[in-house]
């Protein structure tokens, strides 16, 4: 009977190892395409990545306060590329490094544009995100390419929105390579989330009204299609988007990366 116990004990404890090897194995990386909040840094605010190579650094401008003495916001825009599995090359900034070693304490450290050494470490959050549900999940998971019933020739409009309350929309010009980005903030506006509100943006080319504040209704959204209506000056403007894929951020080899 003690030998017979013992066996058992030995099958629950093999048991239990090969369960906690598997978790180990399944545990799925955290994905850099998030906002994060910043919680160490009275300079650094949050920092947003998307799936489609873009960022947004907010930051606190210390050395100048507004007349209510809160700091200016500073904000910084670009592209990023992937040197490494866990090392984002950012334009115009520099070098990010991802640290998701302890999923408790996620860590980002910058090494600025022409540094050597890495300056900061920001222990970093995920920002609150929008509960996810149908129209929300087909609104953030698609990337928006803006048409219109007359193309526009030589130009390309893509639009982001992410489950955090970004609006991210790139404007290119193709023959002269021109590529602006823009950002502001959304929200649904109804509970039976017909209509969205964007605010902060100063002058996105599908946008009418230019005064940073913006009602639309959706009247259509699906899997290949989005629709929203402006009324601008009582009058009705139809801006259309399709479903577009566009391309990851590029891994570029950090081996000629003069920053490595």
């Amino acid at each position: 009977m003690n030998k017979l116990k013992q066996i058992i004990v030995s099958l629950l404890i093999i048991a239990s190892f090969f369960s906690c090897s598997k978790e180990d194995n399944n545990s799925e990386k955290e994905s850099i395409e998030n906002k994060w909040i910043v919680n160490n840094s009275t300079e650094f605010k949050s920092i947003e990545f998307d799936s489609n190579g873009n960022y947004i650094i907010t930051k606190n401008n210390i050395a100048s306060t507004s007349k209510t003495n809160e700091a200016e916001e500073i904000v910084l825009l670009g592209t990023y590329e992937i040197l490494d599995t866990d090392i984002f090359l950012l334009s115009n900034f520099g070098t990010v490094k991802f640290d998701d070693s302890d999923p408790n304490h996620i860590k980002f450290s910058i090494k600025y544009e022409g540094s050597d050494t890495y300056t900061y470490d920001l222990n970093v959050t995920k920002a609150a995100e929008f509960a996810s549900t149908p129209k929300t999940d087909l609104l953030c998971d698609n990337t928006w390419k803006f048409t219109r019933k007359v193309s526009v020739k030589d130009t390309t409009n893509l639009i982001n929105f992410s489950k955090a309350g970004t609006c991210f929309t790139n404007f290119s010009i193709i023959s002269s390579k021109t590529n602006l980005t823009e950002f502001g903030k959304w929200k649904w506006q109804d509970k039976e989330e017909t209509k969205i509100i964007i605010t902060q943006i100063k002058s996105p080319q599908w946008l009418i009204d230019k005064d940073e504040e913006v009602e639309l209704e959706i009247t259509k959204l699906n899997n290949a299609r989005l629709e929203m209506r402006e009324i601008y000056n009582e009058k009705v403007y139809d801006i259309v988007f399709d479903t577009t894929s566009v391309s990851k951020p590029k891994t570029v080899s950090s081996k000629t990366n003069k920053l490595f």
